[in-house]
């Protein structure tokens, strides 16, 4: 079987190794030793929301200043439509006012 040309893998010291290697230095320099803090316990996740798909039809004009506003300004569709909805006093979660993957859009340009 021919070789990739990939890197031989490299034995990475442990933890305990590292903070061991890390005193020592802390040491010479005349610096407190290292030490690990314990991670303070991360609160339970939020249940996922289940996601729905919302179909509208508009007439092409609207459709066009759509496209063509969210492509201006650098976003999705869905994040135009979101905000006006979170201005109108609809509640919007925080996620569907960000763009995720690179939009499909339609319009001209």
């Amino acid at each position: 079987m021919p070789s990739k040309g990939l890197k031989p893998a490299i034995a990475r010291p442990s933890a305990r190794d590292a903070l061991a290697a890390a005193n020592t230095v802390a040491q010479q320099a005349g610096l407190p030793p290292a030490a690990l803090s314990p991670r303070p316990p991360s609160p339970a996740p939020a249940p996922e929301e289940e996601l729905v798909q919302v179909n509208i039809r508009v007439r092409r004009a609207l459709g066009d200043q759509l496209a063509d506003r969210a492509r201006a300004e650098g976003t999705t569709q869905k994040v135009l439509v979101c905000r006006a909805l979170a201005a109108a006093g609809f509640d919007v979660h925080p996620d569907d006012l960000r763009a995720t993957p690179a939009p499909r859009r339609r319009g001209s340009s």
